[in-house]
């Protein structure tokens, strides 16, 4: 019983190591994730890491494909497109259900949230082809916020495994659509309607901001295509 519980632990802690490793592209769209090479880095079975990759794979990071492995989740038109309806779904029904219960603490903070992203900038000067590690942060906190008190534990964690699929989108595509001052005034108004208690306003605004940053990415995602790219460049790792 020990030995379990002590396999499961080194798999929690591999799972959660290459999660944030993969939110914060240290790895390419499309690359092959060696179960032996990360076992080495890990100090760890390579059960411990299939098992690790595998509960990504659930989560939508990582592919997998028979007699092939494990690789990095690729990014298409399609899959663009799908995963943003389906947000478009979960994460308006969380807001809903967020603001018809909504409390003075919750809108705080909401307010703390928006703030703190609005004074942070999208890129940083000497790295303006990649997105501001801290912005990412509390870009990814802001809508964490909004949606964390739905009064259901499943919705939120289904939205925000949404989410975290949606920034690998974010981080190779988002410094390139130089929609910066447009996602200000977006979360403005998102902000602007919670705080208003304007539900029917708040899902307007949140389902325009979701689709809007889809449709600046998609030409891009099909320039790459077209160009016959088999992934996106990495990221700097910070």
């Amino acid at each position: 019983m020990r030995s379990q519980r002590g396999g499961s632990t080194l798999i929690t802690r591999v799972f959660a190591d290459l999660r944030a490793q993969l939110l914060s592209g240290n790895f390419v769209p499309r690359q092959r994730l060696r179960v032996a090479t990360l076992a080495g880095a890990h100090g760890v079975s390579l059960n411990v890491v299939r098992e690790a990759l595998n509960r990504l794979a659930g989560e939508g990071l990582v592919d997998v494909e028979p007699n092939c492995g494990f690789s990095v989740r690729g990014l298409s038109v399609e899959d663009l497109v799908d995963l943003v309806a389906q947000r478009v779904v979960l994460e308006s029904t969380a807001l809903r259900q967020c603001i018809e219960h909504s409390s003075p603490d919750w809108q705080a903070s909401v307010l703390a949230a928006h703030h703190r992203l609005r004074k942070t900038p999208l890129t940083l000067d000497d790295e303006a082809k990649s997105l501001n590690p801290q912005w990412i942060s509390r870009h990814d906190d802001f809508h964490r916020v909004i949606l964390e008190a739905c009064g259901s534990p499943r919705l939120f964690q289904m939205a925000r495994q949404l989410a975290d699929a949606a920034e690998l989108y974010h981080r190779a595509l988002l410094p390139a659509t130089g929609r910066d001052e447009e996602m200000e005034r977006e979360h403005e108004a998102l902000l602007n309607a919670i705080l208003a208690e304007d539900a029917d306003r708040a899902v307007d605004v949140l389902k325009a901001h979701l689709e809007r940053t889809r449709d600046v990415m998609v030409p891009l995602l099909q320039g790459a295509v077209a160009s016959s790219e088999t992934a996106l460049a990495p990221l700097p790792a910070h």
